[in-house]
């Protein structure tokens, strides 16, 4: 036998190798808890969304599914410190509309490529937005807050849960779509800035976590975004009822992993969420929150949120919306 065919077995034999051991590395995941990185404080649509789906995931993966909060400009910060992880699937990131799509076009020292930098999971959710108010501005309807916002001055002031957030960009719209100025205050997560609109500290906020405080009377609801009412608020109107075309803004959530994940750990995080949203239990969760559930493949989330990272660039310009 020559060189040279000693040389090529020699080659084809570690390979060989090289792929059973990669194989063997993937049937033995996951070996330890994997852990859900939400980028903004507890008590947000984030939080809630993944401790829901913690437990059946982690029945369906055999290993505990721990979810961290780690908050900071909106959720900037969390999110490029899983970008830099190491791809082994044991961290995943709730990768959101304004962390993937938004915050690109607003901040311009982000730490991480929404694209290249993540390997998407699957979409979660899909949220529409509800305008609710306190006791600050003194309004019951739709009507009478336009009529106060148009005619204030110094002008109203409304919560986010930080610039560049959905909550913030939604809210540009609206501005811009029914021709009034107001300050944004941006908290660190919804949670403190529904708390901030509930004691009167802010006058309004545009989100999709208010369902439970306007049920418990500590929040009015004035319209919804959306092309149609929630059922959860059949009395409330759509914005497009209350005379403002174009607020059509609308929420959404998922899981991404850091790129260069092994595919094949992809495809189980995959499908474990698929199967925790299709559980009966997790549904009437979801929608008594006013929380629509999504699911589908990862290549179907990557496809969505290439086209959402473009359509929510041209509304960051079209709003104004400031860069950071």
């Amino acid at each position: 036998m020559n060189i040279s065919v000693l040389t090529k077995s020699a080659a084809i034999l570690a390979a060989t190798v090289a792929i059973a051991g990669s194989a063997h590395a993937q049937s033995d995941w996951p070996e330890k808890p994997v852990h859900v990185i939400v980028p903004y404080s507890a008590g947000g649509n984030n939080d809630r969304i993944a401790r829901t789906l913690s437990e059946p995931m982690s029945k369906s993966l055999g290993v505990p599914v721990v979810v961290e909060n780690r908050a900071g400009a909106g959720g900037t910060v969390a999110t490029g410190e899983v970008a830099k992880d190491d791809p082994d699937g044991y961290t995943v990131v709730m990768c959101e509309i304004g962390t993937m799509a938004i915050n690109p076009h607003v901040y311009t020292n982000l730490t991480y490529d929404p694209v290249a930098d993540f390997d998407p999971v699957i979409q979660i959710t899909s949220v529409p937005l509800v305008l609710g108010v306190g006791d600050k501005l003194g309004v019951s309807t739709i009507e009478e807050f336009l009529e106060t916002a148009r005619n204030a001055d110094p002008e109203i002031d409304f919560a986010s849960s930080g610039v560049g957030s959905a909550q913030h960009l939604a809210f540009e719209q609206l501005k811009k779509q029914a021709g009034f100025e107001a300050l944004q205050i941006p908290y660190n997560g919804a949670a403190p800035a529904r708390t901030a609109l509930i004691s009167g500290e802010v006058g309004a906020f545009l989100d999709g976590t208010l369902i439970p405080s306007i049920q418990d009377g500590e929040v009015t609801a004035l319209a919804v975004t959306g092309s149609s009412r929630l059922d959860a608020l059949p009395d409330v109107p759509t914005f497009a009822e209350a005379g403002v075309e174009g607020v059509d803004f609308t929420s959404w959530h998922g899981f991404c992993v850091p790129s260069g994940t092994d595919p094949a750990i992809v495809d189980a995080l995959n499908k474990a969420t698929n199967a925790a949203i299709s559980e009966d239990d997790v549904k009437e969760r979801f929608a008594a929150l006013n929380i629509g559930l999504v699911g589908g493949t990862p290549a179907e989330f990557k496809s969505f949120i290439s086209e959402q990272y473009e359509t929510l660039g041209q509304l960051v310009e079209e709003t104004g919306a400031s860069r950071q």
